[in-house]
């Protein structure tokens, strides 16, 4: 049987992060919630802890706040917020949804389709033009796409330089700490906005000074 629960509506100040969240929402993200919930409306959940602690729906409420709402409906538990199942609730809003399988060709068709219309539809979706270029070098056979310049001409984003020579690394990252840590070992400038560089610098294009331990 489902529980039973109800939407009340809440003062927006009255909720609290929770002190165990272990997840960050860099601005990027809260532009394409921002963005999402300004066209579609909330169509997602805000759940909370009996006290107002927020234990599913914290990058929806950051982005609520930049968009100065005053008042969100939630759904109340009745359970505080370092109970068990409140735990259980906080990670799995963030975790469960990583155990779906996730067809990477039919994704990069969708989203070309999307920025084929208009390239302003990918903002909401969680993805950009270098974000997509990115996933078709990664997902796509070698045959279809050799390299990241072919992946670039795939998604219609130029700018890049035709090489057979050129190597694309992806690297991902927990936290906001650990990307920039990495860039302060590679003696590059960071900015939270950054997609992708170009190691060492663009003017040094020979792949003999790569070095790769």
């Amino acid at each position: 049987m489902i529980p039973d629960f109800n939407i009340e509506k809440v003062d927006i100040s009255e909720l609290k992060k929770h002190p165990r969240n272990y997840r960050e929402h860099p601005n990027d993200q809260l532009n394409h919630i921002i963005d999402s919930i300004s066209k579609n409306g909330l169509y997602k959940n805000i759940v909370i802890a009996k006290d107002g602690t927020i234990l599913a729906g914290h990058g929806v409420v950051e982005a609520l706040k930049k968009m100065g709402v005053s008042s969100v409906p939630v759904i109340r538990l009745n359970v505080l917020p370092d109970d068990t199942e409140a735990i259980k609730v906080l990670i799995g809003d963030n975790e469960i949804s990583r155990l779906g399988e996730i067809n990477d060709i039919e994704l990069t068709a969708l989203l070309k389709e999307l920025k084929d219309k208009d390239v302003a539809n990918l903002m909401g979706t969680g993805y950009d033009e270098m974000m997509l270029a990115n996933l078709v070098m990664v997902s796509r056979h070698q045959n279809e796409i050799k390299d990241f310049n072919e992946a670039a001409e795939w998604v219609g984003v130029g700018g890049f330089i035709k090489s057979s020579k050129n190597f694309f690394i992806v690297v991902n990252f927990r936290e906001e700490s650990d990307k920039v840590a990495f860039f302060e070992l590679l003696k590059q400038d960071y900015s939270p906005k950054l997609k992708s560089i170009w190691f060492p610098d663009k003017q040094n294009e020979d792949p003999s000074s790569l070095k790769v331990e």
